[in-house]
C-alpha cells in the first residue's frame, strides 16, 4: 500500500535535485582538497576531496548526462571507486596501511558482474549489488572511526552517527531493489508518487550527508593539528614525558583528588649527579643518551595514575598518588641502583642520580609546597655525598601508619637488555 503523502504533488524537480547534488558534490571535494593543501601532511583531506569528485562525475553521468546502459555502467563503477578512496581515507587518517587492490574491488567487482547478460539487464540486481557494494565501504570507514586514533576529537563522534545512517540508507534500497531503477531521469514518467518520494528522499540524504561529512572530516583533521599541538607543549621532546607545565597542570589535580579521598601522595624529585661533567667530557649526545635512560628505568615502575614528568635539564619529578612512604622508597632505590649500573656507550664511568623523597596526607596542602619539601630532601641527599636517596622529614613521621608494600624487584634483566637496545651499546 503507497502511503498517502506520497500521492500529493512533488515539488521537488529530480532532474534539478540531480544537478545539484553534482555541483554540491564537487565544491565539497575542491574544499577539502583546497584544506588539504593547507596542510599537506594530512593526505586522507586529499583524498575525502577526489572521493567526493568522483561520486560529482558518478552521479552526473547516473542522471542521464550521457544516455545510454554504458553510462549507467560507468557511473556505477565510479560512485564505487568514490566510496573505496573515502574509505581509504579513513585508514590514512588514523594512520593505517591501505592496500589499492581493496580500495577498487567494489568497482572491479560490479564491471566483471556488468559482463554477465543476466545481471546487467536485470536492474534490481543491479541496484541490489551496487547498495551492498557501497553500504560495505561506508561501514568499513565508520569502523576506522570508531578504531581512531586520538578519541579526544569530538567531531569523531557526529561522523561516526553519520556514516552508521547513510549506511542505512543504503541498505534501505535492497529490499526496495524492484520499485526502484538506476537512472530515475529517463523513467521518471513511469514512476508513482512513492517511487519519486524515496528517490529524492536518498538523493537529499547523500547530498546533505556529503557536505556534512565534508565539514566534519575538515573539523577533525584541524582538531588533530590543535591537539598535536597542545601535546607537543606539554610533553618534553627528548624524553616523551611529560614537561614541567604538564607537571604542575595535572598534578595539582592529582593532589587535590588524592587528598580529598584520603590518600596520601609521594612526590620524588630526581637530579642527575655531577650532569654538566658528562655532556662535558662525553659530549651531549652521551647527555641525552642518560637523560633517556633514567626515563625508562622510572616508567615500568608507574601506575596509571602515577605522573613523571622532566622538570628541566636534568631534573625529574614523579608523582605517586595513593603510594606509601614504603613505595616510595623502594621506588627510588630501585631507579638509583639500576641507574648506577646504566650503560652509556663513551663514558668511563657510571652516571648516579640523587633522590629527594616528601609526602603529602593532608587536605589543603599544595603542590608548590610538596615540590619545596622534595627539593630540600633532594639537596639534602647532594650535600651528604649523592647518589643516595633523602626523604623529607614529614616523610619519617607519617610513616608509622602505612603498612608495609610489597618488596619490589631489581631491575630486570628484560629492561636491562631494552636499555642496551636503546641507547645503542651492548
Amino acid at each position: 500500500m503507497v502511503p498517502a503523502f506520497a500521492n500529493w504533488p512533488f515539488i521537488v524537480d529530480l532532474p534539478t535535485l540531480g544537478l545539484v547534488s553534482v555541483f554540491l558534490t564537487a565544491t565539497a571535494g575542491a574544499l577539502l582538497l583546497f584544506a588539504w593543501m593547507q596542510n599537506r601532511r594530512e593526505l586522507a583531506l586529499a583524498l575525502w576531496g577526489i572521493g567526493c569528485l568522483l561520486a560529482a562525475a558518478g552521479v552526473g553521468l547516473l542522471h542521464g548526462t550521457v544516455p545510454g546502459n554504458s553510462s549507467t555502467f560507468a557511473a556505477s563503477a565510479l560512485l564505487c571507486c568514490a566510496y573505496g578512496v573515502v574509505w581509504a581515507g579513513a585508514r590514512i587518517f588514523e594512520g593505517r596501511t591501505v592496500r589499492p587492490p581493496f580500495v577498487f574491488a567494489g568497482a572491479a567487482l560490479w564491471l566483471v558482474l556488468c559482463q554477465w547478460s543476466d545481471f546487467s539487464g536485470t536492474q534490481q540486481a543491479r541496484l541490489l549489488v551496487l547498495s551492498a557494494i557501497l553500504a560495505t565501504y561506508v561501514l568499513l570507514a565508520a569502523r576506522e572511526v570508531w578504531r581512531g586514533l586520538d578519541p579526544e576529537l569530538m567531531s569523531r563522534w557526529p561522523t561516526l552517527a553519520l556514516l552508521i545512517i547513510h549506511a542505512g540508507f543504503l541498505l534501505a534500497r535492497i529490499p526496495l531493489a524492484a520499485a526502484l531503477r538506476l537512472n530515475p531521469v529517463s523513467t521518471m514518467a513511469a514512476m508513482n508518487g512513492g517511487q519519486r518520494l524515496f528517490i529524492s528522499i536518498m538523493a537529499l540524504e547523500a547530498l546533505c550527508t556529503t557536505f556534512a561529512l565534508a565539514f566534519l572530516r575538515v573539523c577533525m583533521a584541524k582538531e588533530r593539528v590543535e591537539l598535536q599541538q597542545r601535546k607537543a607543549a606539554l610533553t618534553d621532546a627528548l624524553t616523551g614525558i611529560a614537561n614541567r607545565r604538564d607537571f604542575f597542570e595535572r598534578g595539582e589535580r592529582l593532589l587535590d583528588a588524592a587528598l580529598a579521598d584520603r590518600q596520601p601522595v609521594a612526590l620524588l624529585l630526581f637530579d642527575l649527579d655531577r650532569f654538566k661533567d658528562i655532556n662535558d667530557g662525553a659530549g651531549h649526545h652521551a647527555g641525552d643518551q642518560v637523560l633517556r635512560g633514567l626515563t625508562e628505568l622510572v616508567k615500568p615502575a608507574m601506575r596509571a595514575d602515577d605522573l613523571f614528568a622532566r622538570m628541566g635539564g636534568d631534573e625529574f619529578a614523579c608523582m605517586l598518588p595513593g603510594a606509601s612512604m614504603t613505595r616510595a622508597l623502594q621506588i627510588a632505590e630501585m631507579v638509583r641502583h639500576g641507574f648506577d649500573a646504566l650503560p652509556v656507550e663513551g663514558l668511563t664511568c657510571h652516571p648516579t642520580v640523587s633522590v629527594g623523597l616528601a609526602m603529602a596526607s593532608e587536605p589543603g596542602q599544595t603542590l608548590e609546597s610538596l615540590v619545596a619539601s622534595a627539593d630540600r630532601a633532594l639537596y639534602r641527599a647532594k650535600a651528604e655525598g649523592r647518589n643516595r636517596v633523602a626523604p623529607a622529614p614529614l616523610v619519617l613521621i607519617e610513616s608509622a601508619g602505612n603498612e608495609p608494600a610489597p618488596p619490589l624487584a631489581p631491575v630486570s634483566p628484560i629492561i636491562m637488555s631494552k636499555l642496551r637496545s636503546t641507547l645503542g651499546t651492548t
